[in-house]
């Protein structure tokens, strides 16, 4: 492998996201990555209140847009995406004329977004379009294709022309990349990256100095009887969070000290609340809200086990969670859902699978978690030597590839 020249200076490039900067972290990875590489990197995104319009961050420019992201129905999506789209392709041409810029790359959601680049492709800049989530199987997930046919039909068609646009295209599975390939698109300019955390904020060295408190909280966890299972995240239906509330109610009475903590936001926590409440476990269930990085690792960390219970659906079989991928960053056991998307990257003797869907299955992989901690642990090292394969370290150099080929960089 030939070593990567760090002080080039390849010129301006641009990644463009409906999201945040710097808190979305695989944006913040790529942007920094880019930077490592000998590019100028902007980032235009949405802009939380009080966030400056325009500030360097940790070398990168970003560029936030006047627009704050809020949950809620179709329109208020359309409205977003749609104002986001002429701001982002507004600021992409001032950009351009004052640094030239010789790439854009576009972060989904949604597909469409890609097309605010036209302005600037017309010039000669290359569009990378970088598809995090499968848009039409998600429609289908989360709205009634029956109701809403005619707009689902238009995602379809967004995404197909999309990708034929687009001058490279990354995915974040092969199952998503397969998937788009029975669409129509073209998969020789497609490339998988897997979705996976930075290997500088995800490993355990980098916590030692919480080493005393885990050890701390973990005795006083075995002399209380505590069990605990994690989660942290996206708070939506699809991700599964109510099933791991099932499966507590059903281990209550055998593991009397059972609790489920969970972290994040999303619009299904209401549900996932009223559901423990309903089945007398609100005691057993400790929802942490939104926490801070730090203490999200240390959590973690304290947990017996962690949980990625997926629900199966045409959007979960394409699909991995990056929380997957940061539980084996830091070494825990994980119980995950029995998707393809996942038993074809870790099979049976890494991680322990229970069918998508079936708390009882849950409940007993978690039991079984409890009862045989030496071949948990086993599962773990295996699942962490696959780990190695697919860490940001190897990841990257696919990413940066990606852009050596388009760009017909050279190496020094």
């Amino acid at each position: 492998m030939i070593e990567r020249s760090r002080a080039p200076d390849r010129g301006s490039v641009c990644i463009v996201r409906h999201g945040f900067y710097p808190s979305e972290l695989n944006v913040k990875r790529e942007a920094e990555a880019l930077r490592e590489d000998g590019y100028c990197v902007h980032v235009v995104c949405l802009r939380k209140r009080g966030e400056a319009t325009h500030e360097v961050v940790d070398g990168i420019h970003v560029r936030r847009m006047p627009i704050d992201h809020r949950r809620g129905n179709i329109g208020r999506y359309l409205f977003e995406y749609n104002a986001f789209f002429v701001l982002s392709s507004l600021e992409l041409v001032g950009l351009h004329l004052r640094h030239r810029l010789r790439a854009v790359q576009i972060n989904t959601m949604p597909d469409y977004l890609v097309f605010c680049t036209l302005p600037v492709r017309v010039a000669g800049v290359k569009v990378i379009l970088h598809m995090h989530e499968p848009m039409p199987e998600l429609f289908g997930t989360l709205f009634d294709k029956t109701r809403h046919r005619l707009l689902h039909l238009a995602v379809k068609l967004a995404e197909r022309l999309s990708l034929a646009y687009a001058d490279r295209a990354l995915t974040v599975t092969a199952e998503m990349r397969q998937n788009l390939g029975r669409h129509g698109a073209n998969l020789s300019k497609i490339t998988v990256i897997l979705n996976v955390p930075d290997d500088r904020m995800f490993r355990p060295d980098r916590y030692t100095h919480l080493k005393g408190r885990v050890a701390r909280a973990k005795e006083e966890d075995r002399r209380a009887g505590v069990f605990r299972l994690l989660c942290h995240g996206t708070i939506e239906q699809r991700y599964g969070l109510d099933l791991v509330v099932g499966a507590v109610a059903r281990l209550k009475n055998t593991i009397p000290g059972i609790q489920f903590r969970f972290m994040g936001q999303g619009e299904y926590l209401g549900a996932v609340l009223a559901k423990a409440e309903e089945l007398g476990v609100s005691s057993h269930v400790q929802y942490l809200g939104f926490v801070p990085f730090e203490t999200m690792i240390e959590e973690i960390l304290c947990a017996d086990v962690t949980i990625v219970p997926m629900r199966r659906n045409p959007y979960s079989a394409l699909v991995q969670t990056n929380k997957m991928y940061e539980y084996m960053a830091l070494g825990r056991p994980i119980i995950a859902s029995r998707l393809d998307s996942v038993l074809n990257y870790f099979p049976e003797d890494t991680l322990l699978y229970f069918e998508p869907d079936d708390e009882g299955d849950l409940a007993e992989r978690a039991l079984y978690v409890l009862n045989h901690r030496e071949e948990v642990q086993f599962r773990v090292r295996r699942t962490t030597e696959l780990y190695q394969m697919y860490r940001w370290e190897h990841e990257k150099r696919k990413y940066l590839g990606v852009y050596d080929a388009l760009l017909a960089n050279r190496e020094r």
